[in-house]
C-alpha cells in the first residue's frame, strides 16, 4: 500500500471515528448550511418529479401559512427561508429535505383531523430540518461509500463517486432517520407547535389514529416503518411530554372544524407518485354534520345504502366505532367517489371554533 493511499485512509478513519463515535449529535462539521440549502434545492426539483405540486392554491397557501407560524416561533431557525408544499401523493407522509424544505402529502391531509395535529407532523418535520437530521444522514451515506470502495480513492477519476449523493439519500430521508432522531423530533416539534398556540396533545392523537389507519389503509406512515422506534414507544413518551406541556400552556388551538373545511374536496386515495400507472376509481373527500339520531352505521346507510362502513367512517374521523349515538353537530370526514363538483356535494354551514 503507497504512504499517499494509507495517509488518506488514516485521515478519513479519523472523520468517521469522530463524526459516529465522539460527537453523533453534535453539528455536522463537513457540510455548510449553504451547501445543505444547495442539496435541498436539487432534492426539490426530485421531489416535484417523483411526486407533483397538488394542484389547490387554497390548500397550498393554508399548508404554508401553518408552516411558516411555526417557525416564527423559532429562537435559532438555522436557515433563513423555510419551504412547505402540498405534493400530489396518496401516501400517509410527510419528509423534509436539508435547507428548509418540507412536504406534506394530501394522503396525510386527508388522515389528520384537526389544525393542531397538522402542526405537530409539520413541526416535527421542521426539527429535522433545524437539528440536521438530513445532513448527518448524507455523512452516514458518505461515509459507508468511502468505506466499500476502499483502496479505489486513490484513483482521481473516482472523486465524483466520494461525493454524489444518489436517489438512495432522498429515499432513506422518506423511510426515517432512525429511533434516536425521531424521537428528537418528536418532541423538539411538540415544543414548536405548543409555543405556536396548538394542543400539546395533538401529537398523542396523530400517532393513535395513524396507527388506527394503518389496520384501514394497508400503509404506515414513515414514522411507522421498520427503521423508526416503536409506535407504542413514541406514544408514551408523546404523552409524558403533553401532559407536562399541558401545564405550562393552558390555552391551545385544535381548530378542528376550520381545518375539516379545508378538506372537503380533497382527492382521495388514488396515486402514490407521477410513475403509478395503477387504475383507480375516483374518490375525494366531503363533510357531514351528525344529525340527532345518527350513529355510525346510520351514516354508512345515508351515504353507502349499507351499514358495513360504519368502521371506516369511524377510522378516518379518529373515533372508535360503536353503536351509540354520536354527538349532534358533530363534523365528520366522508369519502364520496367521483370527482367533487363545488355545490353539488353535501355542503354545509361550519361555526368557526377553537
Amino acid at each position: 500500500m503507497g504512504k499517499k493511499l494509507f495517509f488518506i485512509l488514516i485521515i478519513l478513519f479519523i472523520f468517521i471515528f469522530s463524526f459516529f463515535i465522539i460527537s453523533p449529535s453534535f453539528s455536522v462539521p463537513f457540510i455548510s448550511k449553504k451547501k445543505e440549502i444547495k442539496i435541498g434545492q436539487s432534492g426539490n426539483k426530485q421531489i416535484i418529479l417523483q411526486y407533483g405540486i397538488y394542484q389547490n392554491k387554497s390548500l397550498q397557501l393554508y399548508i404554508n401559512k401553518v408552516g411558516q407560524k411555526l417557525v416564527s416561533k423559532l429562537t435559532n431557525k438555522e436557515f433563513r427561508s423555510f419551504y412547505f408544499q402540498l405534493v400530489d401523493s396518496s401516501e400517509i407522509n410527510a419528509f423534509a429535505l436539508p435547507g428548509g424544505y418540507v412536504y406534506v402529502t394530501r394522503g396525510l391531509l386527508a388522515a389528520l383531523n384537526t389544525e393542531s395535529e397538522l402542526a405537530s407532523v409539520i413541526g416535527h418535520e421542521i426539527a429535522h430540518v433545524t437539528l440536521h437530521h438530513g445532513a448527518k444522514l448524507m455523512l452516514r451515506s458518505i461515509a459507508s461509500q468511502i468505506l466499500s470502495l476502499g483502496g479505489a480513492i486513490a484513483s482521481p477519476q473516482n472523486a465524483g463517486k466520494w461525493l454524489a449523493v444518489s436517489s438512495a439519500l432522498f429515499q432513506q430521508i422518506n423511510m426515517g432517520y432512525g429511533r434516536e432522531a425521531e424521537l428528537e423530533s418528536d418532541s423538539q416539534g411538540m415544543m414548536n407547535s405548543v409555543e405556536a398556540g396548538y394542543q400539546s396533545v395533538a401529537m398523542v392523537n396523530f400517532l393513535k389514529n395513524l396507527r388506527m389507519q394503518e389496520v384501514m389503509s394497508g400503509q404506515a406512515y414513515h414514522g411507522f416503518r421498520a427503521s423508526h422506534p416503536e409506535t407504542k414507544e413514541r406514544i408514551v413518551k408523546a404523552s409524558i411530554l403533553a401532559s407536562s406541556l399541558s401545564r405550562k400552556y393552558t390555552t391551545a388551538i385544535k381548530n378542528q372544524n376550520d381545518y375539516l373545511r379545508q378538506l372537503k374536496g380533497l382527492v382521495y386515495g388514488g396515486k402514490k407518485n407521477t410513475q403509478d400507472r395503477g387504475k383507480y376509481k375516483p374518490r375525494y373527500l366531503d363533510i357531514y354534520k351528525v344529525q340527532k339520531g345518527d350513529t355510525f352505521k346510520s351514516i354508512s346507510r345515508k351515504f353507502y345504502q349499507v351499514d358495513r362502513h360504519g368502521y371506516e367512517i369511524a377510522t378516518i374521523n379518529g373515533i372508535k366505532e360503536n353503536n351509540i349515538l354520536l354527538r349532534q353537530g358533530l363534523v365528520l370526514k366522508i369519502i364520496r367517489d367521483g370527482v367533487y363538483q363545488t355545490g353539488k356535494s353535501n355542503n354545509i354551514k361550519l361555526p368557526s371554533v377553537n
